[in-house]
């Protein structure tokens, strides 16, 4: 589609309308494992005509994992009153997920460049939402720059020299230690 990085969504977007659009329509399914645990992933759309199938997806998690794009004018666009990030965050908590990772994406967008100030602005924004709005627990939301683009911060952490003000884990790292519900 000559698109920069619809590639990587033909891993779990397999319908003809996904891929032509662009955007995820149905739940995706992707098993793997770590020597910890063996894992789910559910890609549910984000968009707001597919809100049902991201229902479908967000009904069956123990974790959710809430992307966030850091370019500037999609946060905004996603948060704003109305916007999708703020509605998705609420659906996952009335599903009964305690556990949230927020993925703050595209931080290696150039004009985000692994900035620290951008990353704190949305996890500021973003938190009192989370608290007041959505009732979650702080201490189960967990926030991770990184880029899907490259990788980084997925599996492996993000070089130290992009982004030197990130201690914590990568995102398999933190699967791997994060607690799971009762079943």
């Amino acid at each position: 589609m000559k698109r920069e990085s619809w590639w990587k969504a033909y891993i779990v977007d397999i319908n003809p309308e996904e891929r032509q659009k662009g955007k995820t329509v149905e739940v995706g399914k992707v098993f793997f494992q770590t020597k910890m645990r063996r894992f789910t992933i559910l890609d549910a759309p984000g968009h707001e005509k597919y809100v049902p199938n991201m229902i479908e997806g967000a009904a069956q998690a123990d974790v959710a994992a809430l992307v966030i794009s850091a370019r500037d004018g999609e946060f905004e666009a996603g948060f704003e009153r109305g916007g999708q990030t703020r509605e998705h965050a609420h659906l996952v908590k009335s599903f009964g997920v305690d556990t949230l990772v927020v993925l703050i994406n595209k931080m290696d967008e150039p004009s985000v460049n692994w900035g620290q100030e951008r990353y704190n602005h949305i996890r500021d924004q973003v938190s009192p939402f989370l608290d007041q709005d959505c009732g979650y627990d702080m201490k189960k939301v967990f926030w991770i720059p990184i880029s899907g683009l490259s990788g980084a911060n997925l599996r492996y952490k993000v070089d130290e020299k992009l982004c030197p003000w990130y201690g914590g884990p990568a995102l398999l790292d933190l699967f791997d230690q994060v607690p799971l519900p009762d079943r």
